[in-house]
């Protein structure tokens, strides 16, 4: 059970009956599902077929399919309900036709493909004929290059012009280039490279919601594994210009990218290890959901149905070019709609940038906590600090209040001695003996009074140094 990786097309009209085409041993069937009589008829239509063909309707309900025979020659067959017509377009044609295309726009059909130029090399020229009034007009559109496989060419309609997304390759690295084909003066424009990082790609699908917006989604490779990458462009005026750039997956070996808009709502759907994955967007591509994964396709076979249809109904409420459905006795899209049916897969880009965000807030948080630890050490170093200086400030204080105390001591013993002195002198003069002796025992009295006061005045200028 798994992904059927088969080439089948899947075609409704406006009467809702369903034409199925596919390829068995070299032969393309037809399986008619007629609607009002619920019946299928199956038959074949070519039955020597190469590798390749494509199959479109027209409005008027005209079935149309393209393919390249065994002997080399080109065929397109119109079917209308059981009744079809083959028109063979060249004969015996040299090369192999890849990546054919068929389009019906305006009553105009338009067949593209590519075919290996001659100086080989990898190189391949990608044709363009349009039929206009039983005329075929022919166009040599661009000349490409691939590496080990041919990558798919997508083509989608804008207002007034046809747009051919494919790839080439620069540098050695596939790039998304896109050609633009007026339908007003029937001419392409030159290529313009939509990509140019250095990444390889495979696979790609494009879409228009109007108004000359182009939707493309691709497979990148990044570390080893693919991711499905959207990018939305505006083009006007021939100018190009990238709106937005979204990575939808997770790294897989993501594969077949594919575009539905469902109502409005734009999804990408992709196979991923044999089971289908996809995301939406509810704002034209701007931004997306988270993959979700529908658990169904791993049970039962799938394949990825290219699609057309002339149905209104089904044009007013779908736009989408290839789908994913189940493959056996009958078929159904999947891998888009309710979301009660799938399960959701985180984004390992998100969880990282999750993880990374709370690892920022709780250093934060730390950083915080370390700054308030730093302000509080700061604070108590400071307190400390002005303890200490306060401490000492006291011991000096209590220094200088004792050296107080003892200078008033010695004032006070000087005083007295002054006086004793003073008595004696009174008494000495009164008497009128030995006066020079008591001169001389006065001078020298003074003279020590003097060398106490000169010792105290010198230490009072000390402590008021200090």
């Amino acid at each position: 059970m798994g992904f059927m990786n088969i080439h089948d097309v899947l075609i409704m009209d406006n009467k809702e009956n369903i034409y199925s085409f596919y390829m068995y041993e070299k032969k393309i069937k037809m399986v008619l599902y007629d609607k009002n009589s619920e019946k299928a008829e199956k038959r074949i239509l070519i039955s020597d077929c190469l590798d390749e063909y494509d199959s479109t309707i027209s409005e008027d309900g005209t079935v149309y399919l393209v393919c390249q025979k065994i002997d080399g020659s080109i065929v397109l067959v119109s079917i209308d309900g059981y009744k079809q017509e083959e028109h063979l377009l060249a004969e015996k044609f040299d090369a192999k036709l890849r990546n054919i295309n068929i389009k019906v726009i305006n009553d105009q059909i338009h067949i593209i493909y590519c075919v290996e130029a001659n100086e080989g090399n990898n190189k391949f020229r990608i044709y363009h004929h349009s039929l206009l009034k039983d005329e075929w007009d022919t166009h040599i559109v661009t000349d490409i290059t691939k590496r080990e496989i041919l990558n798919p060419i997508s083509i989608i309609q804008l207002e007034d012009m046809v747009v051919m997304g494919y790839y080439d390759i620069v540098d050695n690295i596939e790039q998304v280039f896109v050609n633009t084909f007026s339908l007003a003066d029937s001419q392409w424009s030159d290529k313009i490279q939509l990509t140019t990082d250095s990444s390889a790609k495979m696979y790609l699908d494009m879409l228009s919601q109007g108004n000359n917006e182009i939707d493309l989604c691709y497979s990148k490779l990044i570390d080893g594994n693919f991711v499905i990458t959207y990018e939305k462009y505006n083009i006007l005026n021939g100018e190009i210009t990238r709106v937005t750039e979204h990575v939808l997956s997770n790294p897989a070996n993501c594969m077949y990218p594919t575009f539905i808009n469902s109502g409005g709502t734009l999804w990408t759907i992709w196979i991923e290890y044999d089971g289908l994955l996809s995301c939406f967007s509810e704002d034209r591509g701007l931004s997306w959901s988270s993959p979700y994964s529908w658990e169904n396709s791993k049970k039962d076979d799938f394949a990825r149905y290219k699609f057309s249809t002339n149905n209104s109904s089904i044009i007013d409420g779908y736009n989408f070019n290839y789908g994913f459905g189940t493959y056996g006795k009958s078929t159904s899209f999947i891998g888009f709609g309710d979301i009660q049916n799938a399960v959701e897969v985180p984004l390992k880009s998100q969880i990282k940038k999750k993880v990374d965000e709370e690892k920022i807030d709780e250093l934060d948080i730390l950083s915080e906590r370390d700054v308030s630890r730093i302000e509080d050490n700061l604070i108590d170093i400071k307190e400390n600090k002005e303890m200490k200086e306060i401490e000492e400030l006291k011991v000096k204080l209590e220094g200088i209040e004792e050296l107080k105390e003892r200078v008033t001591i010695i004032e006070q013993a000087l005083k007295t001695i002054t006086e004793i002195l003073e008595n004696k002198i009174s008494e000495t003069s009164s008497q009128n003996q030995n006066i020079d002796t008591c001169e001389e025992k006065i001078i020298g009295i003074e003279k020590r009074v003097n060398d106490i006061e000169y010792f105290l005045s010198r230490r009072r200028r000390g402590f008021l140094m200090r």
